[in-house]
């Protein structure tokens, strides 16, 4: 693993100082890179220790990018996590508060709107409707400053997929944990066509899907679900199956779950045995 090789020659060789800290961050960069496809393939405990690396080495160099950078994927995954029962949400919170000081003062960005994201994911998990609407709206706020005054070819690379169809989703997700089900619904619809990331259109009509089966719509919920399936043939990530996951809970053996079920059941067998 490059990881591992990049790991080793920081620890064994001999640099200046300015020659080591851009070793160890860019060390560290690379942990969380190998975090987040540890985490697209499912390999949780993988990208906890990648994350963990990442965060260890951002604080040897004392860099505050790199920190709140693994707060903030790392926060994603803890968020993932939550939703299917196994993290707490609160963990992901004290993560985005952390990059959140860690870049106050710091000029308008797309970080600064992945922050107040991540917090009002957090809120929505919680349950805490104040709390979801204030960072929400922080979001758009932020989204707004960075459109105006931090132009795409000056923003980090891994903040690209920052854009305000991104925050509707998220929004949209929000609105589901307090049964604003139509309202998520309407906000993915108004997203679905203008998202220019192709894993994201996937995602986005997976997660309106499963929004479908809460409120109650299994039948429409298939529907949307079953196309989404078809694009997931082929793929390493089970990210967006994972996803899907609450959808195949509800339809077990239902009528209604027919070749959903048997597709569902089909990849999740061929991701999890290769």
């Amino acid at each position: 693993m490059e990881l591992a090789k990049a790991k080793h020659w920081r620890e064994v060789g001999t640099y200046d100082t300015a020659v080591g800290d851009a070793f160890t961050i860019a060390t560290g960069e690379l942990a969380v890179m190998a975090g987040w496809l540890a985490y697209d393939a499912d390999r949780q405990s993988l990208a906890r220790r990648c994350y963990a690396d990442a965060m260890a080495l951002g604080c040897e160099a004392n860099d505050p990018d790199l920190i709140a950078r693994t707060c903030l994927i790392g926060g994603g995954q803890l968020l993932g996590l939550a939703r299917r029962g196994k993290a707490r949400p609160q963990v992901a919170l004290n993560l985005a508060t952390r990059a959140r000081d860690l870049m106050r003062g710091t000029p308008p960005g797309r970080i600064h709107a992945l922050i107040a994201v991540r917090e009002a994911q957090a809120y929505g998990l919680l349950c805490e409707r104040s709390a979801f609407e204030r960072a929400i709206a922080t979001a758009w706020r932020e989204m707004d400053q960075a459109s105006s005054f931090e132009p795409l070819d000056e923003c980090p690379r891994w903040l690209w997929a920052v854009t305000p169809a991104e925050i509707a989703a998220h929004e949209a997700r929000g609105r589901a944990e307090f049964e604003e089900f139509d309202r998520a619904i309407a906000l993915f619809d108004s997203v679905a066509d203008v998202e220019r990331f192709p894993r994201n259109v996937i995602n986005i009509a997976a997660w309106r899907a499963v929004i479908r089966a809460r409120a109650g719509d299994l039948r429409g919920a298939v529907a949307e679900a079953v196309p989404v399936l078809d694009t997931l043939t082929g793929l390493t990530s089970i990210r967006t199956l994972r996803n899907l996951e609450p959808i195949r809970a509800s339809v077990d053996e239902k009528p209604v779950g027919g070749e959903f079920s048997d597709k569902f059941d089909a990849l999740l067998t061929k991701a999890t045995t290769a």
